[in-house]
């Protein structure tokens, strides 16, 4: 159901609340973890899980095994106000400190190659989900404002010129088809993200009876990074993961630029609600669309990373390397960001209906029905049909004729200025053909403009968030069973 809206005051305000999916684009920044901080937690999950795998594999015996175990839980209380220790040398050190030499068995059998890539997946694998939710959340957001105004007459832009009547329904629409193949995407990226690549150890893999199916079972993932060597080196899901987001984000600054070109003084077509704009700290008649900015900035922001992951990867060998960008929590943090304040932006929109349909009533977006009226009518080719348009749209504007007070005698003039003689049309053929309505009820083709036609890639849209949604629950429920089970298995061993 689509929220109620707020403010659409056409001046900013110098106090008021911003709502929270803008504030967020001010505080995310300050708020994002280094990325060891971030991989720390499932470090952690990923030494009890190996632990697990060593004791039942009987590499460990159960008294070693499970005072490994404790002594985890001790010095992962110290790293929870301690930095120090979230890197993995440190983290053994202070293991020893709490339970004795035991602690070096915990690395049997594995690097901090293949351990620092197996968190670092696990964080990137949450993060995807994350970013899922956050764009599903978006596309609701759109499909429920197009359902809203399935009869909002405006004119759709190319090039930045006026092009021809549609309905904000319809255009919402075609942002809703983008969203759907950007979550096409990340849905894709997941499996070859969620894959182990534990075992591979520094990248010949080991002597050691390791079972790492197990391994990958008790964290969640859903098989194995099965070459040793590509359990090290491989880096494509990270450049994967920078590459999807770029595209998401160029989608979605285009949709926030053009948002931003509505809302200007001269277009008028919509404003934003007041709490997500700003206003001037010297002009007060100024309504800054401060959210639209911020969020452009951070798909801005979105394709260094992609760009530097890349370049890392053309400068060194197929191999394990210490010189390969990463993707930070800052920039996944700012595509959240960014996507529910657009979220907001969408969901509280004020489109000026009026001005919409003036617009495309007066300013010749009409004019390629015109034209087809002329081929159906008369049976002129389309060329010929164009040129006499033409005619009449440059003596229109010359004459400062808008375009829904274009009549028969103009038709005719421009007809015997073309091809010599008048033409067998009707007045009311012209204004049938000048009615921007009647324009977009006559497109009912599918993903036309036509309000059935939009109903329908609603109601098909609803179905695919309503499938997407349900992946994303099950692809968490996946995670919490794995992490259930590592917690029994964990427990078994302590007694």
């Amino acid at each position: 159901m689509t929220q109620p809206i707020g403010d659409a005051t056409r001046i900013g305000r110098a106090s008021g609340a911003k709502a929270p999916e803008f504030q967020e684009l001010y505080d995310f920044d300050a708020a994002a973890l280094t990325l060891t901080s971030a991989v720390f937690p499932y470090d952690s999950l990923i030494h009890r899980a190996h632990v697990v795998m060593l004791a039942t594999q009987e590499i460990l015996t159960r008294d070693e095994a499970g005072a490994i175990l404790d002594g985890l839980k001790s010095v992962d209380s110290l790293a929870a106000s301690d930095a120090s220790l979230r890197t993995y040398l440190p983290y053994e050190a202070a293991l020893k400190r709490e339970i004795g030499a035991v602690a070096g068995k915990m690395h049997i059998g594995r690097s901090r190659n293949d351990l620092a890539n197996a968190g670092k997946r696990m964080f990137l694998r949450d993060q995807l989900l994350r970013t899922l939710t956050a764009v599903i959340d978006l596309r609701e957001a759109v499909v429920n404002k197009a359902a809203d105004h399935l009869d909002t007459v405006m004119v759709v832009y190319t090039q930045r010129k006026e092009a021809q009547p549609i309905t904000l329904g319809h255009y919402l629409m075609a942002i809703s088809e983008n969203l759907g193949k950007n979550v096409d995407r990340y849905r894709e990226l997941y499996p070859r993200i969620n894959q182990c690549p534990l075992g591979a150890a520094a990248t010949a893999g080991t002597g050691w009876p390791l079972d790492r199916e197990l391994t990958a079972s008790l964290l969640g993932f859903q098989g194995l990074v099965v070459n040793s060597i590509e359990g090290v080196a491989g880096w494509d899901h990270v450049a994967e993961f920078a590459f999807d987001n770029a595209i998401f984000l160029a989608g979605l600054s285009r949709l926030a630029s053009e948002i931003q070109l509505w809302s200007t003084d001269e277009y008028q077509m919509a404003e934003l609600d007041s709490s997500f704009a700003g206003t001037s700290s010297i002009m007060p008649q100024k309504k800054n669309p401060d959210s639209l900015e911020r969020s452009r900035k951070a798909a801005f922001a979105a394709m260094g990373p992609l760009v530097s992951i890349l370049t890392s990867l053309n400068g060194i060998e197929y191999q394990y390397s210490a010189a390969r960008v990463e993707l930070e929590p800052r920039s996944i943090d700012a595509l959240i960001a960014a996507t529910h304040a657009m979220t907001g932006v969408v969901r509280t929109l004020h489109p000026n209906k009026e001005q919409m349909l003036r617009y495309a009533a007066e300013n010749y977006a009409t004019m390629t029905d015109l034209t087809d009226m002329l081929v159906r009518r008369i049976g002129i080719d389309y060329r010929e049909a164009h040129e006499i348009v033409a005619r009449v749209v440059i003596t229109a504007i010359d004459r400062g004729i808008k375009a829904n007070r274009i009549d028969l005698a103009l038709v005719q003039e421009a007809a015997i200025a073309q091809i010599g003689h008048e033409i067998k049309v009707t007045a009311e053929d012209i204004t049938d053909a000048l009615d921007p309505v009647k324009n977009v009820h006559r497109r009912k083709g599918i993903g036309m403009p036509a309000p059935e036609s939009v109903k329908n890639a609603i109601d098909d849209a609803r179905i695919s968030l309503k499938r997407d949604r349900a992946w994303v629950e099950q692809a968490l429920e996946g995670m919490a069973r794995a992490e259930r089970e590592l917690e029994a298995s964990s427990l078994r061993i302590t007694g």
